[in-house]
């Protein structure tokens, strides 16, 4: 049987990780991805500890969770907290949660059929965007102005006022409802199929928060959350920017399992969910 403790220790040294790659070798950032993987087979093989499987369902959200919090907490000055004062006893106290269950059978809690419908549907509406947006990103293989540019020319689109509201709105509905059915799903997840679309899910939905909130923040601002917000930081060698490297490069692969697994063809979306995350980040590294 799998240890609980091994996914929330991985996730609580999750920054020590990134924080190795800037100081030591950019070899580190690429170790950083083992958290989500560690996590994702603790979910798979931790069926009778139905609160260390969430735990280690949250620790699958290590990168997007580290940002989200490092977002709202490390550029305020209303409270003497970062992200890091957060993050240190928040998993610690997760893993002591994690070591003192006891092996029990979860009950299994149904899912209306009309909200995993409803879900799918937002799903629908978000996909939408994200083809264009990542083709957005890939443009940015030819430079920073060619990857304005096509943003520029899709704004037109989804920042329009008929049609932002829905997409924000898909968004929120998307993670709400994907929180509910994650928790009626992973007392009855077995499989990988099924492990890895709730770990994908999981990944997802913190990702949104993080990203959505992110842009909206820079905007208020008066910033652009274009290329050059994204590319402005030194991401293999500022020890805040580079916890967007593996936060970015598996928001992509997420998507692609998430998607996949709806499909029945993960291993084939992923593939090329990893081919378009790993293009990406050849366009922002070729922008240092």
């Amino acid at each position: 049987m799998e240890s609980p403790l091994v996914a929330p220790l991985a996730a609580l040294v999750y920054p020590a990780i990134l924080w190795c790659g800037v100081r030591i070798s950019p070899v580190f950032v690429a170790f950083s991805l083992a958290v989500p993987v560690v996590a994702v087979v603790a979910v798979a093989r931790l069926e009778q500890r139905p609160r260390a499987r969430a735990i280690a369902l949250l620790a699958v959200a290590a990168p997007p969770l580290f940002s989200l919090l490092g977002g709202w907490l490390d550029f305020q000055r209303a409270v003497p907290i970062g992200s890091l004062t957060v993050w240190a006893p928040l998993w610690s106290g997760l893993a002591l949660a994690a070591a003192l269950e006891r092996p029990v059978r979860a009950p299994v809690l149904p899912a209306p059929r009309w909200l995993a419908i409803a879900h799918a549907a937002s799903a629908s509406l978000i996909v939408l965007f994200a083809l264009p947006h990542l083709v957005n990103h890939l443009a940015g293989l030819l430079g920073g102005d060619a990857h304005v540019a096509v943003m520029t020319a899709l704004r037109r689109v989804y920042r329009h006022p008929a049609v932002e509201p829905v997409l924000l709105a898909a968004v929120a509905f998307q993670v709400a409802s994907g929180a509910w059915l994650l928790r009626r799903a992973l007392p009855r997840c077995t499989g990988w199929l099924a492990t890895l679309q709730v770990a994908s899910g999981s990944y997802l939905s913190w990702f949104f928060l993080s990203h959505v909130s992110a842009a909206l923040r820079a905007r208020v601002r008066g910033g652009d959350p274009n290329w050059y917000w994204l590319a402005g930081g030194e991401l293999l060698h500022d020890p805040w920017s580079v916890r967007l490297v593996p936060y970015y490069f598996l928001a992509v692969i997420a998507l692609g399992v998430h998607a996949g697994c709806a499909l029945r063809r993960p291993a084939r979306v992923a593939v090329a969910a990893g081919i378009v995350s790993t293009l990406i980040l050849v366009g922002l590294f070729r922008a240092r």
